[in-house]
């Protein structure tokens, strides 16, 4: 009898693990859930080993990845492909939402971000009534935002950003009573935002910028709404409070292309970031603002004069942003003492004068100063705050050393003193540099040799005085991607070890005194997209192994940029680290973008061209005005990613190889002043992307192909081969005359035939009267008898008409 509690007690543990343990999988996925899952999954194009789990064979529940269920039911809840997000070339690359996910009757969560999805949004997403989340956002689909989603009482978050979608917002959105998050930023969408919404008394986060959106915007009713993006909404010249009505309670405001006024922040006393650009700014000098901002974001306003006073209220900034505003004269001192707190400061490119003000080091916080493309004079002070990881001070009038002191930031990942008056030598102490990843010296007065141990991404010393051999300490660093010490005083041999540099995608030798051969190593630089070695005293010939440039051979059909050490901006995050940055993130970070100016200088299709960014697109070789001989490669015509080949002025002999046609994506081609002889092979003319073509200099003959855009260019591109004959050259060039007449109407048409019958039956009825008299008078000449049996005949006539006559002797 003791052993029955026992029994009882093990009974009932059993039962109790057995209806609530997850692991014991009681209830599985159902079949029809199932099936309509490999449905969706069958509507994607899925690479191999992409969403293997997804099969017949195994319970969605368990097994499936990206799905998660209700262990109680075993209902599909979760369907969340977000972790293939960065697998798109090799995983999800695009399909459609196939209309089977409707099928999934308690579907909470859908969330299909970044996989390429085509298309509509299907409508009979709307039966899905437990749906809480629906997040579609960086795809491509198209259509309008299906009014079926208003059907969905029970969803928090709707994400549809970053698509191509048209049309209007829905009214109906403003019966989501639960919404907490509305995105549609970055769409094709029109017309007004429905007033509806000031329903939505939850809705916290509403982000339509990058949309056509127009008219009005009233917001009044959003009661909890703290985050409103809405840059590029094109509200009127002069915006009334009837035209733009806030919610007193938004704390992070971004607005673009607007007259900013006072009367705007009249009831936003919580506002605690400001970010607005392309504005007009129209705030009377006497307004005192009811906010305390954390960050303010003034870039590309019409600010004009000096920095506007009301600044002088704000204590608690953070971060300040005043770029390319027009602004004049020195920076007031308080605008950092007012604010310990700073961490981003950036006034570039404005008109600031005076000595560079250097901001204190009990901001100690301070980690991004950026006073870029301004008119400070002076010297770079050595003492900084010592948390500063962005240093830009570039483009200025700047004098003196470089400070040794810069090397005590140890935290510094970026330093930019281009474009001053710099002299002096490179302070020896970079090279204890560890973290820094781009090193911008360039376009300075600068002498000396670069210092050895020198290491970063990046690093460019362009159009300086240095002077000395290739700096060998620079083989061994392995991070380098961009390297340019163009416009120097450099000599000796380029080493073969420069093979070495594996990351290497920019390297830049230009304008120095190198001398000897290409090494044949420079093939081994697989990432390698532009390479210039141009006027140098190079010799030899050109090293067939530069047709195999790896990155130089694929069509680059992408335009990303080369690195992220080069990202057009960045996120500083609020513990100060540093990230890159790709599109709507989350609320904390999204405010602290920091923009990162990165410069390439090249000559391209005969201009000097400086660009901001490097795209893997921008493809170059440029090995002109240097003492080459032999012949062009023939390896070269494998190079069809390559847009910009330039080989002039070197003594290069042979004929022009006709494999440079296979270079499709060629755009300037400069073969000038050489000893190229032979004729202009007709296969260049399958280079249809051609735009800039120099064959002049050589000893070209035969005829121009006159196909395809080879006819198109100057006459300059061919001259100076005198045995070369053809358009556009005048030798033998016999271009077809047109007249050009402008195209008539239907009536014209047929008023102008009916006048050419005309004019045509009047000349054939003169002919043939002509013709007949002609014969007539032949024939009486031809004989005697005829003539006077005609003339009997003309007096019988005569007679018979005019009776007057008949008694006279005609």
């Amino acid at each position: 009898m003791a052993v029955a509690p026992i029994h009882l007690a093990f009974i009932s543990a059993f039962l109790i693990i057995l209806f609530t343990s997850p692991c014991i999988g009681l209830f599985i996925c159902p079949s029809q859930e199932s099936q309509a899952l490999l449905f969706f999954k069958e509507a994607l194009k899925v690479s191999d080993g992409i969403l293997s789990s997804w099969d017949n064979r195994s319970d969605c529940c368990s097994t499936w990845e990206g799905i998660s269920c209700n262990y109680a039911t075993g209902h599909v809840e979760l369907v969340n492909l977000t972790a293939y997000t960065n697998h798109t070339e090799q995983g999800l690359q695009s399909g459609v939402i196939s209309s089977s996910l409707c099928s999934l009757p308690f579907l909470k969560y859908l969330i299909l971000k970044s996989i390429g999805l085509t298309g509509n949004i299907p409508s009979c997403l709307g039966n899905l009534s437990y749906l809480q989340v629906l997040v579609l956002k960086n795809n491509s689909l198209t259509g309008i935002v299906p009014p079926a989603i208003c059907l969905l009482t029970n969803l928090g978050h709707l994400d549809v950003s970053i698509n191509q979608l048209v049309g209007i917002l829905p009214p109906c959105l403003g019966n989501l009573t639960f919404l907490r998050r509305l995105i549609v930023h970055y769409n094709k969408l029109t017309g007004q935002v429905p007033i509806s919404l000031n329903k939505l008394s939850l809705l916290k986060f509403l982000s339509i910028s990058g949309n056509k959106f127009n008219g009005s915007l009233q917001l009044t009713g959003l009661s909890s709404l703290n985050l409103l993006f809405a840059r590029d909404f094109s509200l009127p010249e002069n915006v009334t409070s009837s035209q733009l009505a806030l919610p007193s309670s938004i704390k992070v405001l971004w607005l673009s292309h607007i007259t900013i006024t006072d009367s705007l922040f009249d009831n936003l006393a919580e506002l605690k970031f400001l970010y607005v650009s392309y504005c007009v700014l129209n705030i009377s000098a006497s307004w005192l603002p009811s906010f305390q901002l954390a960050g303010l974001d003034l870039v590309s306003c019409s600010i004009g004069g000096r920095v506007p006073e009301w600044l002088f209220t704000q204590y608690s900034l953070q971060r300040l942003a005043l770029a390319d505003d027009n602004i004049v004269g020195e920076i007031p001192k308080w605008l950092m003492e007012n604010n310990p707190q700073l961490f981003l400061f950036n006034i570039s490119g404005n008109h600031f004068n005076g000595s560079l003000f250097v901001p204190s080091r009990s901001i100690r916080w301070m980690t991004v100063f950026d006073v870029s493309r301004n008119a400070f004079t002076g010297h770079v002070a050595s003492t900084w705050p010592p948390d500063l990881q962005l240093l830009m001070v570039n483009d200025n009038s700047l004098i003196g050393n470089i400070p040794p002191g810069l090397c005590n930031l140890i935290h510094l990942e970026k330093l930019d003193l281009s474009n001053n008056k710099l002299n002096g030598s490179i302070p020896s102490c970079f090279a204890i540099y560890k973290r820094i990843q781009v090193l911008n010296l360039g376009h300075n007065r600068l002498d000396g040799s670069i210092p050895q141990g020198v290491c970063s991404s990046s690093l460019n010393v362009r159009n300086n005085e240095l002077s000395g051999a290739f700096p060998m300490s620079i083989i061994n660093c392995k991070i380098l991607q961009v390297l340019d010490i163009g416009h120097n005083k450099f000599a000796g041999h380029i080493p073969w070890s420069v093979g070495n540099l594996s990351a290497l995608k920019v390297l830049m030798m230009n304008d120095n005194s190198f001398r000897g051969s290409i090494p044949s190593e420079i093939v081994q630089l697989k990432q390698l997209q532009i390479l210039d070695l141009s006027s140098n005293n190079i010799s030899g010939v050109i090293p067939h192994s530069l047709g195999s440039l790896k990155a130089m051979t694929l069509p680059r059909e992408d335009g990303h940029i080369l690195s992220s050490q080069l990202n057009p901006f960045q996120v500083i995050t609020k513990d100060n680290g540093v990230k890159s940055y790709s599109g709507i993130g989350p609320i904390e970070s999204i405010i602290y973008q920091v923009p990162s100016h990165d410069e390439l200088d090249m000559t391209v299709k005969g201009l000097d061209l400086k660009y901001a960014y490097i795209f893997s697109t921008l493809t170059g070789m440029d090995l002109s005005n240097n003492q080459l001989n032999g012949k062009i490669p023939w390896d070269f015509g494998k190079l069809k990613g390559l847009r910009y080949l330039n080989l002039s002025m070197n003594n290069l002999s042979g004929i022009i190889p006709p494999s440079l046609g296979d270079m499709t994506e060629l755009e300037s081609l400069d073969l000038s002043t050489n000893r190229l002889s032979g004729k202009i092979p007709e296969e260049i003319e399958l280079a249809t992307s051609l735009a800039v073509l120099n064959l002049s200099n050589n000893n070209l003959s035969g005829s121009i192909p006159q196909g395809q855009q080879m006819t198109t260019f100057p006459n300059t591109s061919y001259s100076g081969n005198p045995y070369l004959e053809g358009c556009p050259l005048p030798k033998k060039c016999s271009w077809p005359e047109f007249t050009h007449h402008p195209p008539p109407n239907d009536m014209e048409n047929r008023n102008a035939d009916h006048r050419k019958h005309i004019v045509w039956y009047y000349i054939g009825v003169g002919l043939s009267h002509v013709a007949g008299y002609c014969c007539v008078m032949f024939l009486l000449a031809l004989r005697k008898g005829w003539r006077q049996k005609y003339f009997k005949w003309v007096d019988k006539i005569l007679k018979f008409l005019f009776p007057c006559i008949r008694n006279r002797r005609l």
